[in-house]
C-alpha cells in the first residue's frame, strides 16, 4: 500500500509538471506587452535585436534541462540538439552569440527585473505576486 501510495504521488507531481506551460517574461521597461510566435522566435535565435521603442534586447534562457526544452518546443519547434547546434554555427561564424543562461527561474527573473530590455521565460506555475511585480509577463498574439 505504501508504494501505491509513493508511486501516485510521485506521478501527480510528474503529470502537473508536465501541464505546465512556458510563459514569456519581459522587463518592465519593455514597451511591447504581446508578442507574436515569430516574433519570439525571432528574438531567441538573434534574429530581432531591438524592442519597438530601439532599445536593445536582452534575451535569457533557463539551463534547467526540463524547462529549456518545454520552452524550445512550445516556441521555437526545436530540440535541444538543433539549438545548440544553431548557436554554435551563429558563434563561429560571428554572427551572434547566444542568449544569456541562468540555472534556476529565480536566477532569470532577478536578471530580468533589473535589466532593461530582458526577455526570458518561466513556468507559468511559478508565477507569484512578488514576481508579477518584479518583471511583465508577455501575452501571446
Amino acid at each position: 500500500m505504501k508504494r501505491l501510495i509513493v508511486g501516485l504521488l510521485a506521478m501527480m507531481a510528474f503529470s502537473s509538471a508536465a501541464c505546465a506551460d512556458v510563459i514569456i517574461i519581459a522587463n518592465r521597461g519593455v514597451p511591447e506587452n504581446t508578442l507574436s510566435r515569430k516574433e519570439i522566435k525571432e528574438i531567441f535565435l538573434g534574429k530581432r535585436v531591438q524592442w519597438s521603442d530601439h532599445s536593445r534586447i536582452h534575451a535569457a534562457t533557463v539551463r534547467d534541462a526540463g524547462i529549456h526544452k518545454m520552452f524550445l518546443k512550445q516556441y521555437l519547434n526545436k530540440s535541444r540538439a538543433k539549438w545548440k547546434s544553431y548557436w554554435k554555427r551563429m558563434a563561429f561564424t560571428g554572427r551572434g552569440i547566444p542568449p544569456r543562461s541562468f540555472r534556476t527561474e529565480a536566477e532569470i527573473i532577478a536578471y530580468i527585473a533589473k535589466t532593461k530590455g530582458a526577455v526570458g521565460y518561466i513556468l507559468s506555475e511559478r508565477v507569484r505576486d512578488e514576481s508579477e511585480a518584479a518583471v511583465k509577463i508577455i501575452r501571446i498574439r
